[in-house]
C-alpha cells in the first residue's frame, strides 16, 4: 500500500511507529466482521449482512474487547466504510471522525471523510436540482 504522508506527521509518531507508517493494520476480529459484511452483501444475503454489522458495531462498543483492539483507528474507518455503503452518512461521519480523534494525521478517514461530504453535498445538490425543476 502507498500512502501520502507529510514530515510533520512523522514528526509527530515515535520512531516505532514511523516504520508502519506506510502500512494498512486491522486487527483480525474486528477484520473478519467486515469480510462477512462484504461477502454476505456480495452474496444477496441481507439479513446475513446486517447481522454481521451488528456483531460487528456491538463488538466495537463492547468495554471488555477493547483490550485486545492494537488498530481502533483501521477498526472504527472499516465500520464507517460499511455505514458508507449502507448509505448511513451520519454514523459512517460518526465512525470516521471518532477515528480521527484516537490518531489525527496519517489516517485514512481524513479521506473518507472528504468523499463522504462530497457524496452528501452532491446529493443535496441533486435534491435540490430536482425539486426546483418540479
Amino acid at each position: 500500500m502507498n500512502r501520502n504522508f507529510i514530515e510533520e506527521e512523522i514528526l509527530q509518531r515515535s520512531r516505532y511507529e514511523t516504520l508502519w507508517m506506510d502500512c494498512a493494520e486491522v486487527d483480525a476480529r474486528p477484520f473478519l466482521h467486515y469480510l462477512q459484511y462484504l461477502t454476505y452483501g456480495g452474496l444477496g444475503e441481507r439479513n446475513n449482512q446486517l447481522q454481521a454489522l451488528g456483531v460487528f458495531e456491538s463488538s466495537i462498543l463492547d468495554i471488555t474487547d477493547d483490550l485486545n483492539l492494537y488498530h481502533p483507528e483501521t477498526t472504527l474507518n472499516l465500520l464507517g466504510h460499511c455505514y458508507e455503503m449502507e448509505g448511513d452518512y451520519a454514523r459512517a461521519l460518526h465512525y470516521y471522525e471518532t477515528s480521527l480523534r484516537l490518531f489525527e494525521t496519517n489516517n485514512a478517514a481524513n479521506w473518507h471523510i472528504r468523499r463522504v461530504l462530497r457524496l452528501v453535498s452532491c446529493k443535496q445538490a441533486l435534491k435540490t436540482f430536482y425539486c426546483a425543476r418540479y
